[in-house]
């Protein structure tokens, strides 16, 4: 089977319909921007958290917008029973995935494009920062698909999923202060603390290794996850 870009952009033309229709989107689209605001503020009053004020914010978008609602619209459209529908067509899983990914990473590419604004943008690499953000983009997309494809329900999707969305964007935020050693381990492991940790690193002439070990670990998370929705895609595409 080969790759049809129609195929594919005819899935994504049906996934911005629905998006429109969906006011949750506005509303999770919303968190991160409130989230730059206040850390803008934050940083206004304390020197010294420029990094962390523009790191935040984008970590919510990616997870939020990118990962939950992906989990989320996917899980409607099993409600509706479209989604088999559409596994069962002539579509290929890369077209589908690729297809149904399409929009809610515009919306998200939109969301951190405006808490930049707000935050404004450190004195970064710009090439490593836009590789950080597309590497955890990736991640958070693959999450958000799978979380929508091993979810009954919508409401399935929201109790069980943005709650382990948040653990990967705040755990690295909150876990140090707590100062439990197994805690810090598993959060050593998350794609979210390498990703702060990568960003700090550059931000403040730190030397390349910590860089290459936070890419090394995003590069494995986005070939775990990556498998990780083809496996579970493939289980579900014929399951009753």
């Amino acid at each position: 089977m080969t790759f049809s870009l129609n195929r594919m952009l005819a899935i994504a033309g049906k996934e911005w319909k629905d998006s429109v229709k969906n006011p949750q989107i506005l509303l999770m689209a919303g968190m991160p921007i409130v989230f730059s605001i206040l850390m803008k503020g934050q940083n206004a009053l304390s020197e010294g958290n420029t990094i962390d004020s523009f790191t935040v914010p984008i970590m919510i978008a990616i997870a939020v917008v990118g990962a939950f609602v992906q989990a989320l619209m996917i899980s409607e459209e099993k409600e509706k029973n479209t989604l088999r529908a559409l596994m069962l067509s002539p579509a290929s899983p890369v077209e589908v995935l690729l297809g149904k990914s399409a929009m809610t990473t515009v919306y998200t590419i939109a969301v951190m494009i405006v808490c930049m604004f707000i935050t404004g943008v450190p004195a970064i690499n710009i090439g490593y920062l836009a590789l950080f953000i597309l590497l955890l983009l990736v991640v958070f997309m693959a999450l958000g698909t799978s979380i929508g494809l091993i979810s009954r329900t919508a409401s399935e999707t929201s109790i069980v999923g943005l709650p382990i969305l948040l653990f990967f964007v705040f755990g690295p935020i909150f876990a140090p202060g707590l100062k439990v050693s197994f805690v810090m381990d598993v959060i050593s492991f998350i794609p979210s603390y390498h990703f702060m940790q990568g960003l700090s690193a550059i931000f403040l002439d730190e030397g390349i290794k910590q860089v290459w070990l936070s890419l090394g670990n995003l590069l494995v998370w986005v070939i775990l996850s990556t498998l990780l929705v083809f496996f579970i895609y493939g289980g579900k595409r014929f399951d009753k």
